[in-house]
C-alpha cells in the first residue's frame, strides 16, 4: 500500500513539471521572395508574427530574415482558436501572408510572402474593364462606379512624390473622379476605410498598387432639378473597356466617344446601355441624360431604392449585372468574348455561393482569383511585363 501511494505521489509530481501547455510547440517558418526580376535583396529583412486569439491581437513578435529571406517563428500555440499572419514592410510598401493556424495534430506551418521593389512611376497602371452605373429616383441619380485596376509591372507604385501628400501624410496612388455635386459617398472592393480620402472632385486612394489586379467600386449620389442633366466623365488612367448603364426607358443618354448597346431589362427595369471599347488617359466623356422624371409613384421608388441598396451592399453589383444582363448577340463558342463571357458568369456563380453559404470563404478567394486571373490574361493578351523606375 505504501509503495503504491509512493508511485502516485511520483507519477504526480512528474505531472506538476511537465509544460504548462503542452500546445506550446507550433512552428511557423517561411521564405521572403522578391517577385521583382533582378530585384533588390530581401536579407535581413525585419518581419513582424501576429498572434490573434479569437480575432483579437494578444502579441507581435518581431525578427529579421537570414541573408537568403528565411526565417522562422517557434514556441506557438496550436490550441484551436489561435491565428497568425506574417507581414513586412519593404520599401515603404506593406505585404503579408494569408492567415495560417495550426489544424489538429499539426505543429509546423510554411509560408512564402512575396514582396516586390517599388517604383514612383504610375506608366504600367491600367484600367481593363469600367462600368458606371445610374438609377434614378425621384430628384437623385445614384450611381456605383467600378473600375478594375492592373498594375502590368513586376513593380509595386508606391506612389509619386511630385504629388501633394495626403491629408494623412501619406502618397496618393489611385485617383478617380467624381462629377460635380456628388454625396453620401459608400466605398468598396478593395478600398479601405482607413486609407482613401475625398474632396468634391476626386476620390483619392493611398494603399501602393501590387503587380496583378485590384478591384475598386464605389457608390454615390447626384441631386437633379430638372428633366435634363450632363456631367463629365474624366479618364484618369488608360481603359480598356467602359460601359454605362442608366435606369429608365423614358430616359434618353448620349455621351461622346459612346455607342449605343441593346438595352437590358433586368427584373422588369429597362436600361439604357452604351459603351467605348477603348479611352485614352485625360479624354473627357461627356454624358447627357435628358427625360429624368420630375416625380415617381412612391411603390416604384420603394422598388428601385431597394434594388439599389441589394446592388451597392456587399460588393455584389457587379456580378449582379453579369449575372443577369442579356448579353447579345452571342458570341461563337470559342471565341475571345465568348470565354470572357463564360468566366464573367462564373465569378458570379461564385459569388453567390459565398453569399449564400455555400463555400468556404477561403475557397472562394482561392477560386475567385484564379478566375479572375484567367479573365485578366484574356483582356490584356501576352503578358508584356515593363519595367519602371
Amino acid at each position: 500500500m505504501i509503495k503504491r501511494i509512493a508511485l502516485l505521489v511520483a507519477i504526480f509530481t512528474l505531472n506538476l513539471a511537465a509544460p504548462v501547455s503542452a500546445a506550446e510547440d507550433g512552428i511557423i517558418e517561411g521564405l521572403v521572395v522578391n517577385g521583382t526580376e533582378d530585384g533588390s535583396s530581401i536579407a535581413n529583412q525585419e518581419i513582424t508574427l501576429d498572434t490573434h486569439l479569437h480575432d483579437a491581437e494578444v502579441a507581435l513578435t518581431t525578427i529579421e530574415t537570414d541573408s537568403e529571406g528565411q526565417f522562422i517563428f517557434d514556441g506557438l500555440s496550436t490550441e484551436p482558436g489561435y491565428s497568425y499572419l506574417v507581414k513586412l514592410t519593404f520599401q515603404e510598401a506593406n505585404y503579408s501572408s494569408e492567415w495560417l493556424s495550426f489544424s489538429q495534430g499539426e505543429t509546423t506551418k510554411f509560408t512564402e510572402v512575396t514582396v516586390y521593389d517599388s517604383t514612383t512611376s504610375d506608366d504600367a497602371i491600367v484600367v481593363a474593364a469600367a462600368h458606371t452605373i445610374i438609377y434614378i429616383v425621384q430628384g437623385v441619380l445614384t450611381m456605383w462606379d467600378y473600375f478594375l485596376v492592373e498594375n502590368r509591372s513586376d513593380l509595386t507604385y508606391i506612389g509619386s512624390k511630385e504629388v501633394t501628400p495626403t491629408p494623412g501624410g501619406t502618397r496618393e496612388t489611385l485617383r478617380f473622379s467624381l462629377p460635380e455635386g456628388a454625396s453620401e459617398l459608400q466605398p468598396g472592393g478593395d478600398l479601405m476605410e482607413c486609407c482613401f480620402y475625398h474632396s468634391e472632385e476626386d476620390l483619392i486612394d493611398t494603399i501602393p498598387v501590387l503587380p496583378g489586379a485590384k478591384e475598386i467600386h464605389y457608390s454615390y449620389m447626384v441631386d437633379y432639378s430638372s428633366s435634363t442633366y450632363t456631367f463629365s466623365h474624366e479618364v484618369n488612367y488608360p481603359t480598356a473597356s467602359f460601359d454605362l448603364v442608366v435606369q429608365g426607358e423614358g430616359t434618353n443618354v448620349t455621351g461622346d466617344q459612346l455607342v449605343a448597346q441593346e438595352p437590358m431589362v433586368i427584373e422588369d427595369i429597362w436600361y439604357n446601355h452604351l459603351s467605348s471599347p477603348e479611352l485614352a488617359l485625360g479624354d473627357i466623356l461627356d454624358i447627357h441624360l435628358s427625360g429624368l422624371p420630375s416625380g415617381v409613384d412612391n411603390q416604384q421608388t420603394t422598388l428601385w431604392v431597394t434594388l439599389t441598396l441589394a446592388l451597392l451592399t456587399g460588393g455584389f453589383g457587379f456580378s449582379y449585372f453579369v449575372r443577369k444582363k442579356r448579353l447579345q448577340p452571342v458570341s461563337p463558342k470559342g471565341s475571345l468574348q465568348h470565354r470572357s463571357q463564360r468566366l464573367l458568369g462564373e465569378l458570379a456563380q461564385l459569388d453567390d455561393d459565398f453569399e449564400a453559404g455555400k463555400i468556404q470563404e477561403e475557397k472562394y478567394r482561392n477560386l475567385r482569383s484564379t478566375k479572375k486571373a484567367q479573365l485578366i490574361e484574356l483582356t490584356q493578351g501576352p503578358k508584356d511585363k515593363r519595367g519602371n523606375g
